[in-house]
């Protein structure tokens, strides 16, 4: 870790006034270079672990944000639970500690980071559009959790392969139309990859992907509820035998809704779906997923976050995750009928 004395050589100041402008002592010091110093300090990612007078450790955050729209129950959600077990836990071995929170947008994200005690963040649902300019204009390190690929740190999942595994297991289970659930009207980040490894799979056996096969599941509960109950009065009509869900939750809504219509899981349509979290193992029957382990993306987003902050070296600043399939009782060989 670079040191007071080296960026002071780096700025031509004495090592003094570096140490002003990071104890909050930069009074008479003139605006030109105190701005220099507070530029190197972030450039560098300085770490100041000292203790104050009174001779405590002073108290360092890092802060992690969710995005997730209009989304109830955010912090209880399992999957963002388990991330934040990750982080607290990779957190303590670096005497860091954690704030929590949820903003409605994107554009909230920048204001949460403002905090002096803040060091670096690490933030789901920031859409890849935004993460590299949110970057630089924060000018603190930041890792981002399901945000795709671009120039800027980000810990993801094997999405598109993991889709593609599950979905190419229905053909062979004899499933030859099957529906694409998704909460997102236009899939970014990881629902775009799955959405991709969807239709990979199909184009694999030589099934041609339909638009029509695409059900968006709006955020309100009452217009989502709606949207699986139509769908459960045509499914068998229009020759449906199966059925996608980017997530547990919602694979085991519609489940209950299907139920609710006399659409029988797997009898009348099988059922499948992303995470394999506590949702997977409740549902009745138990569902056929895609496991990724979001307490290893907290861990590892910790890793690499704190690699920026103590200015190591990144080899790798895009890290996608191993999926893995898991078969239950939710979906049903139709190979031979």
């Amino acid at each position: 870790m670079i040191t007071i004395r080296e960026i002071a050589e780096e700025l031509g100041v004495s090592p003094t006034t570096v140490s002003n402008v990071l104890h909050g002592r930069a009074g008479k010091m003139s605006e030109q270079t105190r701005r220099k110093v507070e530029e190197a300090l972030i450039r560098n990612h300085y770490v100041n672990d000292r203790k104050t007078k009174d001779g405590e450790q002073d108290q360092k955050l890092i802060a992690v944000y969710f995005c997730l729209g209009e989304k109830k129950r955010v912090l209880t959600d399992p999957f963002c639970g388990s991330i934040l077990e990750g982080v607290d836990r990779e957190l303590r071995k670096y005497d860091r500690a954690l704030v929590c929170g949820t903003v409605a947008t994107n554009d909230e994200f920048e204001d949460k980071l403002k905090g002096r005690n803040i060091e670096g963040g690490i933030l789901l649902g920031c859409e890849p559009d935004n993460c590299a300019t949110l970057t630089r204009k924060v000018k603190k390190p930041l890792v981002f959790v399901d945000s795709g690929y671009g120039e800027y740190d980000n810990i993801g999942i094997l999405d598109e392969d993991g889709t593609y595994e599950i979905i190419s297991f229905l053909i062979r289970q004899g499933h030859d139309k099957i529906a694409f659930f998704c909460d997102q009207k236009i899939p970014v980040a990881s629902n775009s990859s799955r959405l991709k490894g969807y239709k990979k799979a199909l184009d694999k056996f030589q099934i041609p992907y339909r638009e029509d096969d695409y059900y968006y599941l709006p955020m309100d509960e009452n217009q989502r509820h709606e949207v699986l109950r139509q769908f459960a009065k045509k499914a068998v009509r229009e020759g449906y035998t199966a059925a996608f869900f980017v997530s547990d939750y919602l694979a085991n809504e519609g489940i209950s809704i299907f139920f609710s219509k006399n659409l029988r899981v797997p009898d009348d349509i099988s059922v499948a779906s992303f995470d394999d979290n506590i949702y997977a193992k409740l549902s009745r029957p138990m569902l056929t997923t895609v496991r990724q382990n979001p307490e290893e993306k907290g861990r590892e987003a910790v890793k690499l976050l704190m690699k920026r902050i103590y200015g190591k070296e990144v080899l790798v600043r895009n890290i996608n995750l191993p999926t893995e399939l898991i078969v239950r009782d939710s979906v049903k060989n139709v190979a031979g009928k």
